[in-house]
């Protein structure tokens, strides 16, 4: 009898545990979240960017802060294959770098140089402008076409590729809400519905560990 008792205990307390981890990766607004990610100096890694929205979404920008005083990470491209948003007729990615000596501005996708990570104007050192990367995702442009907007639903949006150099110290560094200023229009993070509206969207702050 102590036995069964044990045993049906033991499947409470499991059962407990498990609705305990479904209840953390429940999202009751729409929220944009990262897997968190744990990498060594010298290492290149993803980072999952994932969005949980229980509106329907036609398109989407989030710039990320991935500033740190003394780890130094080299952000080197965005991909959005195998993401809910593949089949999105529109998307644009800036990773703003700026040159150490004469500070000549490039984007490391929209504007790179002629060598990678050496200025064209001085040939001085390119380094990450900011620390922030940006993507932005339109399901249609074309309004003779029709593509489906992005449903509620659960799932990654979104990986961004990172190095460490081989000189990184060890620590942390947090994945923030970014924002990239332009004279006309700065690019902020936001989301929107089919109809244009703009729409609230927790930014859950995310994480990378150098160990």
């Amino acid at each position: 009898m102590k036995k069964v008792i044990l045993l049906a205990a033991i499947a409470c307390l499991l059962i407990m545990g498990l609705a305990i981890g479904d209840e953390e990766k429940t999202f009751d607004t729409n929220t944009v979240y990262f897997e968190n990610v744990t990498a060594k100096p010298g290492e290149s890694f993803a980072v999952k960017v994932n969005i949980a929205n229980v509106d329907t979404l036609s398109g989407m920008q989030v710039p990320i802060f991935f500033r740190s005083d003394k780890i130094k990470l080299q952000c080197d491209s965005v991909s959005f294959t195998g993401s809910r948003c593949e089949y999105f007729m529109f998307n644009d990615i800036k990773i703003p770098m700026v040159c150490e000596k004469c500070k000549a501005e490039y984007d490391k996708v929209n504007a790179p140089p002629k060598k990678a990570g050496i200025c064209d104007k001085c040939g001085g050192k390119l380094v990450h402008n900011g620390q922030v990367v940006y993507f932005s995702l339109i399901d249609n442009v074309d309004p003779k076409l029709t593509v489906d907007p992005l449903y509620p639903g659960d799932g990654l949006v979104a990986t961004i590729y990172f190095t460490a150099p081989k000189d990184c110290p060890k620590g942390t560094v947090k994945l923030t809400r970014g924002m990239i200023p332009h004279p006309t229009i700065s690019y902020i993070y936001t989301v929107w519905n089919p109809l244009g509206t703009e729409l609230d969207c927790v930014f859950k702050e995310g994480e990378i560990k150098i160990k």
